[in-house]
């Protein structure tokens, strides 16, 4: 018998050792064509997430009565209405949740929280002076500091300076 391998003669289209078959490697009459998609049919027109419906169903329009008054609104509306008289009747979680509703839409006319700013201490200064004294070369210098320079010296043979 011969010593050769018992594979097929006729040429196959994965012969060669950059076609192997195997995981992730299908074989090449079986892969997508240049320009084809994988899934041709795609998502069917039409299909609607969860944000789409429920805009839609806070858009239908409801009748409600007010007295003797038949008034058309939103859906959205009507919860809003309805959340407005729980609290008035003093209802103090649909109270609660009117006025976080307004706060996050800015509507209760407080000003907007100001950040606390404090003073650079000499603490602060010597890191930022350190800082930029090893990344001078990259980053510009705030005049601040320029303003109100400190005489550094290396006092450690690692190179940290002290003020």
């Amino acid at each position: 018998m011969s010593s050769k391998s018992k594979r097929s003669k006729t040429a196959q289209p994965n012969c060669g050792p950059r076609s192997a078959v195997g995981y992730g490697r299908p074989p090449v009459h079986t892969r997508f064509q240049k320009g084809q998609s994988g899934n041709p049919k795609g998502r069917r027109k039409g299909q609607r997430n969860i944000h789409t419906v429920v805009e839609e169903v806070l858009r239908q329009r409801i009748t409600i009565r007010e007295g003797d008054r038949i008034r058309s609104l939103s859906k959205l509306d009507g919860i809003i209405v309805t959340m407005v008289n729980a609290a008035l009747k003093g209802d103090a979680k649909a109270l609660t949740t009117f006025i976080t509703i307004l706060r996050a839409l800015g509507m209760t006319g407080e000003p907007a929280a100001a950040t606390k700013y404090e003073p650079f201490t000499a603490d602060d200064e010597s890191i930022l002076a350190d800082f930029l004294r090893r990344r001078g070369s990259e980053i510009q210098q705030p005049t601040e500091i320029e303003s109100n320079p400190q005489p550094m010296e290396p006092t450690a043979s690692d190179g940290s300076a002290t003020p």
